[in-house]
């Protein structure tokens, strides 16, 4: 007979099953926990990388494509006239470009230093490297010693201009000028004037006594000459003369003719401080070009030291790191100046017949404002719906495959539309991109249904890793790095991504490193 449940709830049977239970149970802890991550490792790798967006859409007939600049401006190029057939590319409308045109340059020209830059620090510093920067090193201190020898000069001739200016020009008219009882030997209408002429006149006395001193006291060597305080010791004095300059021009205009000094004598002192106030004035300008001069020596001279210290010591990983970054941004830059010269010019986006051109030379192109439109040889269109996040990568005139679900054959597009506004699919904004098919096909049908690939970025010889390796914490991103004792987490700037997995490696890692790949290991 079949035994009841409480003979099953005796006191043996409970601690029998409870132990049964609890061996389970440490047997499958220990089953799991004994599971690795990932041990394995791999190199990082040199070579191309395709960035790709996929997406999912449909065959459509082609419309009529309304074409408007991206940027508003004067137009250049009106472009062909209604009924003119153009090809793909061609060039439909520009506006003037000069300033873009300009920043694309530059930016290029920047691309070509980076770049040069990059590769002299990975070919590593050769002999006559070092020489030719020790030779820039040298011709950089003897243009800063001729640069400080003229702010000498400068400063030299200041005060001798100065003292030609007061003890010669505006001495003609004082009674012992060199002294402390010096007077004007004229009478002006405003006695206030004549008494601060009087004043700054002695005033200068003194002056010009220590700045004699100071200007006889130079080191005959001019790397010994304090440039910075010579030259801020003559424009305060400058200043001052100048400032008794004008006061006296000023007081001039108000002497008053007498029988032994007429009008015509007041004029010729007028004329002679007027002269006196013009070689202040340039002494001023000269003195302060030379001292620009000067500073601009010294910062010549320390990025040549700097650059043979550089190429001395050559370069470690992460300089070449670092470089390889400054390369990047250049490339950048250039995308970014090439993208905003692009939204000058309007371009036929595929082949077809213009239907309407409303551009005119010389008129203003609004911003977004359908100026041409044309129609398409092509028959029929692909209709797709991308992400927010792949709407970015996004441009026309990409490269694209269309693969239909009806026929295994990839068929060649390219983007010739990316609408701005977002399409609710799914309760998820997603952005409408339309495909033109390159070429005709017969088995291409309005309503089939395929998938495209569009390239959307491509680079040779870039360093990249499997993205599963990735550690991302944040806004930052990491690597497990092979070390001698053990593995390190280090920080790495990410670029594009592929579809196989793979993502570029801007910075922080080198060719020889080798970093775990995650996953689960039995």
């Amino acid at each position: 007979m079949p035994h009841s449940i409480k003979h099953y709830l005796r006191p043996n049977y409970v601690l029998g099953a409870t132990a049964a239970i609890a061996i389970v149970a440490v047997v499958g802890v220990f089953a799991y926990t004994s599971r690795k991550p990932a041990g394995s490792y791999v190199t990082a790798t040199e070579g191309p990388i395709v960035e790709e967006v996929d997406t999912t859409g449909t065959v459509k007939a082609a419309e009529s494509l309304d074409l408007a600049f991206q940027a508003g401006g004067r137009i250049a190029y009106a472009g062909p006239t209604v009924g003119t057939h153009v090809s793909s590319g061609a060039t439909l409308a520009t506006l003037s470009a000069a300033d873009q045109q300009a920043t694309y340059e530059q930016a290029q020209a920047a691309l070509k230093v980076q770049e040069a830059n990059l590769a002299s620090i990975r070919s590593g510093t050769r002999p006559e490297d070092i020489a030719v920067s020790q030779a820039a090193v040298s011709g950089a201190q003897a243009v800063l010693a001729q640069s400080k020898q003229a702010l000498i000069a400068a400063a030299q001739d200041a005060y001798i201009k100065s003292d030609d200016a007061v003890h010669n020009k505006a001495d003609q008219f004082f009674n012992n000028p060199r002294t402390s009882y010096a007077t004007l030997v004229i009478t002006m209408s405003d006695s206030q004037a004549q008494s601060t002429i009087v004043n700054q006149r002695i005033a200068l006395e003194s002056l010009f006594s220590s700045w004699q001193q100071m200007s006889n006291a130079l080191p005959q060597d001019p790397n010994q000459v304090d440039v910075n305080a010579l030259a801020e010791a003559t424009r305060s004095n400058l200043s001052q003369v100048s400032a008794f300059l004008d006061q006296t021009a000023a007081g001039l205009t108000k002497a008053v003719p007498t029988t032994q000094y007429p009008t015509a004598t007041i004029q010729a002192y007028q004329s002679a401080i007027a002269a006196a106030r013009a070689n202040v004035s340039a002494n001023s300008s000269a003195l302060a070009a030379a001292l620009t001069a000067e500073k601009n020596a010294e910062s010549s001279l320390a990025t040549a030291q700097s650059q043979l210290r550089l190429k001395q010591a050559g370069a470690t990983s992460d300089q070449i790191a670092a470089q390889e970054a400054q390369v990047a941004v250049a490339q950048a830059n250039v995308d970014a100046a090439k993208a905003q010269l692009g939204k000058t010019v309007i371009s036929a986006p595929i082949s077809g017949t213009i239907t309407v051109n409303n551009a005119h030379a010389g008129e203003i192109a609004p911003t977004g404002s359908p100026v041409i439109s044309m129609i398409s040889d092509s028959q029929f269109q692909f209709g797709a719906y991308v992400s927010q996040a792949d709407l970015a990568k996004l441009q026309q005139g990409q490269k694209a495959t269309v693969t239909l679900d009806a026929y295994g054959s990839p068929l060649s597009a390219h983007v010739v539309t990316i609408d701005p506004a977002a399409t609710i699919k799914d309760g998820i904004s997603t952005y409408k991109v339309t495909l033109q098919f390159d070429g005709t096909d017969a088995h291409v049908q309005s309503g089939l249904t395929g998938s495209s690939v569009i390239t959307t970025q491509s680079k040779e010889n870039v360093l990249s890793i499997p993205t599963s390796a990735i550690i991302t914490r944040g806004t930052a991103h990491f690597v497990m790095r092979q070390s001698g004792s053990g593995d390190e987490m280090v920080p790495v700037t990410l670029g594009i991504s592929s579809r196989d997995g793979m993502t570029e490696i801007v910075s922080g890692l080198s060719p020889t490193d080798r970093i775990r790949a995650f996953g689960v290991q039995q």
